[in-house]
């Protein structure tokens, strides 16, 4: 390399080669085939899919070299030691070890699967970060679940204050993430840092086996896992061939083939979040046997891990209904001695957590909605043992929480990653029961474009508490019941908070700027300014 490229830290160029590897490869497989195959998001140029990498490797200054690798792909040589080295600030901080898994790959099946135990090894490794989880479940997981424009970077760290676990990433569409900077600067400029921000699993959607494997190897040495979505029940999903949809897709074998092609090339265990088959129109009923056929399809293609929601993805919104817990015990069962599971679906405090695991015998349990609205679900607060009492900080402490960890993880424009439509969507979470009464700040949160305009709307609602006396250990979930209500016989909010007196607020006015803008995928509508048509809303209750 030349005088002007010595210029450049061994680090930086050696960290920028994973991405620089992993888009080279991905070019070399597209000049071959212009087949657009995850048509939502992108559609083929003039050069016939094909990235062009000249404007990264000019940035980076790195040679990229053709050479020979014993896998069917080409990796080049600038990309072949990498994790030997710091990566950029796109990745990881260096500060953070490449893995916390205390599993060796020597220990791995031969399918590329790791060994039963390599969750609660994982589990246990973190254990002295959650004090205050009981002993009896420090072994268990519980899990933040992926969720788009919503378990991004701040509110995981808020969560994980509250005995989470594990978290996921939001799900990232596999192709933007290799093909749009701004999109992969979104979901990677802080993900695995810092270091409190482990242990964590990245979910990607996709369907094309290349494509996924390129986005995963970018991030594997700053993860403790990978996921594939084959839960999201979106029309946008359906028009790409993943999330829920992938299930069906060659009657399943489509996911078989990726996870086979996945769990031998990555070093890390991959997993698969997935629903129940619904109905073939030949009769009302989920096609549970079909269901369990594939998952025992996946767990010996390679699957290190298995998260059942116990619905359809017909099952959502108004038509969510209680998640089947009965048919997950029945998975655990089959693969107790093969691979963990998961629960997700139906659970909205400790008191449901603890049941599920009983009922289920799962490995831990995920959870959306629920903790969306209140991160510290995972707490004994809002339980029978606390005659259903809040015992933990307020919902207004939590947006305040919020914004301050916004600040010192600014969002970039946009709302896929942690940008500014998925804060003012945490906050109308938050804040739901709030919003109910005082539409001006509901109002200010709708406009909330800029942090101070945020934090002007918070402060509108502290102004309120304050006015009239409110009482935090009252509160009860609001959100996340608009619609199990409708769907739960009997379902009530046990020591039911009572209806806030409405008073004036006088609101600060702040400088209106222009809306951010979305880099594909999900985002938010004038109609729709929480994101709720997208995002979490398919029945992750």
């Amino acid at each position: 390399m030349g005088s002007s490229k010595n210029s450049f830290s061994l680090a930086a160029a050696a960290g920028a080669a994973t991405l620089v590897a992993a888009v080279w490869m991905y070019n070399q497989r597209s000049k071959k085939s212009c087949k657009s195959q995850d048509e939502s998001a992108t559609s083929c140029n003039s050069l016939g899919c094909v990235i062009e990498t000249k404007a990264v490797e000019e940035h980076t200054e790195i040679d990229v070299k053709e050479s020979s690798s014993n896998d069917d792909t080409k990796v080049s040589p600038a990309a072949a030691d990498v994790n030997n080295t710091a990566p950029t600030s796109d990745s990881a901080p260096t500060e953070e070890s490449p893995s916390t898994n205390p599993q060796s790959s020597s220990q791995r099946r031969e399918n590329g699967a790791f060994p039963r135990d390599w969750l609660r090894q994982l589990l246990l490794s973190h254990a002295h970060n959650h004090p205050n989880l009981p002993q009896n479940l420090q072994d268990k997981a519980l899990v933040v679940a992926p969720m788009v424009d919503a378990s991004d970077l701040p509110y995981r760290l808020l969560t994980r204050r509250y005995n989470t676990n594990l978290c996921f990433t939001p799900m990232i569409h596999a192709r933007m993430f290799i093909e749009k900077e701004g999109y992969r600067r979104k979901f990677w400029r802080f993900h695995g840092m810092p270091k409190e921000d482990r242990p964590l699993i990245a979910q990607f959607c996709g369907h094309d086996k290349e494509v996924l494997y390129q986005a995963m190897k970018v991030v594997e040495d700053h993860v403790d896992g990978v996921d594939i979505n084959c839960g999201c029940p979106q029309n946008i999903a359906k028009k790409g061939q993943y999330g829920a949809y992938l299930m069906e897709k060659d009657g399943g074998d489509c996911v078989v083939e990726i996870v086979r092609y996945l769990a031998p090339r990555l070093k890390v265990p991959v997993s698969v979040k997935l629903r129940i088959l619904p109905s073939d129109g030949e009769s009302a009923e989920p096609r549970f046997e079909d269901s369990m056929d594939l998952y025992r399809r996946l767990v010996d293609a390679g699957a290190s891990m298995l998260t059942i929601h116990g619905r359809t993805r017909e099952q959502r919104q108004r038509k969510t209904g209680a998640a089947d817990w009965e048919f997950t015990k029945r998975v655990v069962d089959e693969f107790k001695d093969r691979i963990p599971v998961l629960s997700n679906g139906s659970i909205s405090n400790m008191d449901e957590v603890e049941r599920c695991l009983e009922e289920t015998g799962a490995d831990g349990v995920m959870v959306s909605e629920a903790i969306l609205e209140y991160p510290p679900l995972f707490m004994q607060t809002n339980v029978e043992a606390t005659n259903y009492k809040r015992t933990c900080p307020g919902r207004l402490q939590m947006a305040e929480d919020y914004l301050e960890l916004c600040k010192e993880y600014p969002p970039d424009a946009g709302g896929q990653g942690s940008g500014l439509k998925c804060i003012r969507a945490h906050l109308h979470r938050f804040l739901h029961a709030d919003l109910q009464t005082h539409t001006i700040v509901r109002d200010a949160v709708v406009r909330s474009f800029s942090m101070e305009a945020a934090d002007n709307a918070v402060k509108m609602v502290r102004d309120i508490h304050k006015e009239i006396n409110h009482d935090p250990t009252r509160e009860q979930l609001s959100w996340y019941v608009r619609h199990r209500m409708d769907w739960e016989e009997g379902f009530e909010n046990k020591n039911p908070e009572p209806v806030p007196e409405k008073v004036f607020v006088e609101e600060k006015k702040v400088e209106e700027v222009e809306d951010d803008e979305d880099d594909g995928g999900c985002g938010f509508s004038p109609s729709d300014p929480f994101g709720e048509s997208c995002g979490v809303e398919d029945g992750d209750y």
